[in-house]
């Protein structure tokens, strides 16, 4: 991957935190090697560490190949909480030797926020960029007592020429179980080449590189943190010794801790039998109970509160499932938990594990970070099968695992330490958006209507979740852009109403009233009408002959539309495409088009029942997503009667099975 790499021994005053001595080969530099029409090139980057005198030491600097390189003198540093932004240095230099220093205060901006858990950048402008001007700029971040597990991010944005990064590890004791006054050190080096790791030195730990490419993201990829090259260092006691003995030591762990909170109460086995109500039907007592367990107040899910405000509103640490019952709130942990309880009281088999997410990342057993296995959801046995519940995700249905828990590692829990498991994926029904056009097209090829959009499952889900950030007036302008996103370009959107916001069953149906100007074309006395209304962002995928990584998508998923346009007074059609019907392994679309009485209709199924697909697949599904636009991009004509009349016309394939696939 790298052209070239090399490690090399150096003690700590060797590690200069100076600004970089340029030579004229820097200034010769006219593009990235093997990376031509690159905007910028990473001149040098530095991560100097030192955990026991807590401070890191970030040092970058930066050539500008092109007008868009400008762009890189825009810097934003994420600094994490508990962490000190400090002795910021910046500069500017010439080709000619002029130096501009930056001498301004950066200032703080919200990068991330969920709900109020935010993420925030130093931000700061280097003056006067040009083309051919070389940027650069150091810092330090310095912590009290609390401090994260180091991180070498290896690889970045720009082809890089030097690369130096040295820690000095903590020596001091731990507040882990296991550590005690004996500190460890563990690291983990991914997606570098053969033979290429840090070294570990009476100095520290060292790494030097050169010629590092530059990390080229793909859309529709999986977390790119999984792909970059990169260090990561874990400190513990024992357990950190290898990855077998940290999990199997935090499963222990894990399992008594639930044991322990779901115990055996008097109070849970009455509150299961009133909740099931006499319900005979296994499957329908076990929807009883989870639909109970729903309804619990998920703190979780709300916003972050102080401690003040927790005694304000008589908030109080839950010691066990039957707190959670009595209380009538708890955490999404404690949620699953209290419903692991209440199955068991009925009868059930219910075993707790402990999931991943990879939304941002992928479980890798390599990395010792307890934070990978966080969020607990519960395994029943119904009618000899595992069936998957996620009852402490807030708006979750029965029967789903929200979609960041599935096709990735899980941790059983039991006394051995637990077995780890993959949680299966939803297939395509458990998602699916469905939209309704009802429009009237006009003599100059405009159209206006209604259309009504249907989430159901894990869509529902998603947007349910993403609206508990947002207000009225967010939640209203999400959708309308969602919308606007599948619509033509210059489309109006004006929303009417949504249902379904806070049921975990029920569909979420927004309503729209909507205008596409100039939707048809005018040719002579007759409209050409393009077959696809609603655009795919899927297609974004598919604009390179070639992938290097993976295909991915969230979760598996179904759309289905159904288009109703009315003609002009008069007219009728004329000529209307035949349907068809394309299917793969793995997807599948289905196309009907019908004309009656001066109306056309037109029905689309597109099914992609799998996430996950491998570089040497991604020709054929080009291929097939290429079908499906070429199947949207084909044309109807429309016609006034007195140019012939061509009724009744159906050349759809049948979409009863569409559902179904």
């Amino acid at each position: 991957m790298f052209l070239c790499l090399a490690t090399a021994s150096c003690c700590y005053g060797q590690h200069s935190e100076e600004w970089l001595s340029l030579s004229q080969k820097d200034w010769d530099i006219k593009e990235a090697p093997g990376e031509p029409g690159a905007a910028a090139v990473q001149l040098y980057y530095a991560d100097f560490r030192d955990d026991n005198s807590r401070y890191e030491f970030v040092h970058r600097c930066i050539k500008v190949l092109s007008d868009q390189g400008r762009g890189y003198a825009d810097v934003e540093i994420v600094v994490p909480r508990e962490y000190h932004f400090e002795d910021l240095q910046a500069r500017t230099i010439h080709p000619d030797g002029a130096v501009v220093p930056f001498t301004g205060k950066p200032f703080d901006k919200v990068v991330l926020q969920h709900r109020e858990d935010k993420t925030v950048a130093k931000t700061f402008t280097l003056p006067d960029v040009t083309t051919g001007s070389i940027i650069e700029y150091k810092y330090r971040l310095t912590w009290d007592l609390y401090f994260h597990d180091p991180v070498w991010n290896v690889q970045h944005d720009l082809f890089t020429l030097k690369e130096s990064f040295w820690l000095r590890p903590y020596k001091g004791p731990l507040s882990t179980p296991t550590a005690g006054d004996r500190t460890q050190l563990s690291f983990v080096y991914s997606n570098m080449p053969e033979g290429i790791q840090p070294r570990d030195t009476s100095a520290g730990v060292e790494l030097e590189l050169e010629n590092v490419p530059a990390f080229k993201a793909e859309r529709y990829m999986p977390p790119e943190d999984n792909f970059k090259a990169e260090v990561r260092f874990f400190y513990g006691g024992h357990e950190v010794e290898s990855p077998e003995v940290f999990w199997n030591n935090l499963g222990h762990r894990w399992y008594a801790k639930s044991e322990r909170f779901i115990g055996s109460y008097s109070g849970i086995k009455r509150a299961a039998a009133n909740i099931a109500g006499g319900e005979t039907n296994p499957e329908q007592k076990l929807r009883n109970l989870y639909a109970y367990a729903q309804q619990i107040r998920n703190l979780s899910f709300e916003r972050a509160r102080t401690s003040t405000e927790d005694r304000k509103e008589d908030l109080k640490p839950n010691a066990s499932v039957a707190d959670v019952l009595a209380r009538g709130y708890g955490y999404q942990n404690e949620i699953a938990e209290l419903f692991a309880a209440l199955a068991r009281a009925a009868g059930f088999q219910a075993e707790m594990l402990r999931v991943s997410s990879r939304r941002d990342r992928i479980f890798d057993i390599k990395m010792l970070s307890e934070d990978q296995l966080d969020v607990e959801i519960v395994e029943v046995m119904l009618k000899g099968s595992a069936l998957y519940l996620d009852p402490g995700t807030k708006f979750c249905p029965f029967g789903t695992v929200h979609w960041i828990h599935t096709s990735t590692t899980a941790l059983k829990l039991n006394r051995n330490g637990g077995v780890r498991i993959v949680v299966p994926t939803a297939s395509a029904e458990k998602s699916v958006i469905h939209r309704v056009a009802q429009l009237e097209l006009d003599t100059i090829g405009s159209l206006r209507g209604q259309i009504e959009v249907e989430f159901k499952g894990t869509d529902a889900l998603q947007r349910r979740l993403e609206a508990l950030d947002s207000d009225t007036t967010g939640r209203t302008r999400d959708l309308e852009d969602e919308l606007l996103s599948w619509l033509p370009q210059g489309s109006g959107v004006l929303f009417l109403e949504a249902q379904g916001w806070n049921s975990s069953e029920d569909p979420l149906v927004a309503k729209f009233e909507v205008e596409v100007p100039h939707f048809a074309s005018v040719v002579g006395k007759r409209l050409v009408i393009p077959t696809g209304l609603f655009r795919m962002p899927q297609m974004s995928a598919f604009e390179t002959k070639d992938r290097k990584y993976p295909l991915y998508f969230p979760y598996t998923y179904e759309e289905l539309d159904n288009v109703t346009i009315h003609l002009p007074p008069g007219y009728s059609v004329e000529t209307l495409p035949d349907g068809q019907d394309v299917k793969l392994s793995n997807t599948r679309f289905i196309t009907s088009r019908s004309a009656e009485e001066g109306t056309v209709l037109e029905t689309k199924a597109l099914v992609v029942n799998s996430i996950y697909f491998q570089p040497d697949q991604y020709g054929n599904l080009r291929e097939f997503f290429s079908r499906l636009k070429a199947s949207d991009e084909e044309q109807i004509v429309a016609a006034p009667a007195s140019l012939g009349d061509r009724r009744n016309i159906d050349r759809g394939v049948s979409l009863k099975e569409a559902a179904g696939h």
